[in-house]
């Protein structure tokens, strides 16, 4: 998994979105060849709204932490797709934690409890998402970080 740029014009202004994605070979329809296809596993939003190093740690604690899936020559984009099916889940969560307006790596302790600390927020979000949207998930992170 990596962290993935995609530039979309919006007239005359351009937005960078980031993204959570995976690479799999993806075989054509008829005599097409197969090729390599971004999967976009769950989305950050905009990236000027987006700590980029800190979503960079996040991508690696996904990757760690999602579900695990065995799979056989062949079937690399619809195990991808089942891993991106639970990532999506948590999706609101992660675009909170990654957020400038949290702000969270201010209040990340250095390498390597930093991992340790997103890798277990997000095995108990993927344990059990809750569904919440942004602004309760956002308010909810700074009142434990407040206390």
């Amino acid at each position: 998994m990596y962290l993935r740029r995609n530039r979309v014009r919006c007239g005359d202004t351009r937005r960078t979105y980031l993204s959570i994605a995976h690479n799999v070979w993806w075989s054509g329809e008829g005599t097409r060849k197969a090729q390599s296809r971004p999967i976009v596993v769950a989305s950050f939003g905009v990236e000027d709204n987006v700590d980029i190093d800190l979503a960079r740690e996040l991508v690696a604690a996904v990757e760690r932490c999602a579900p695990k899936f065995s799979s056989r020559r062949g079937e690399g984009k619809a195990v991808t797709m089942r891993i991106a099916q639970e990532i999506r889940k948590i999706e609101p969560f992660l675009k909170v934690l990654a957020s400038r307006r949290l702000g969270l790596s201010q209040h990340l302790p250095p390498h390597p409890e930093r991992s340790e600390i997103l890798d277990t927020l997000i095995r108990n979000q993927l344990a059990e998402p809750t569904g919440a949207r942004e602004e309760e998930i956002l308010s909810s992170i700074r009142a434990r970080l407040a206390s």
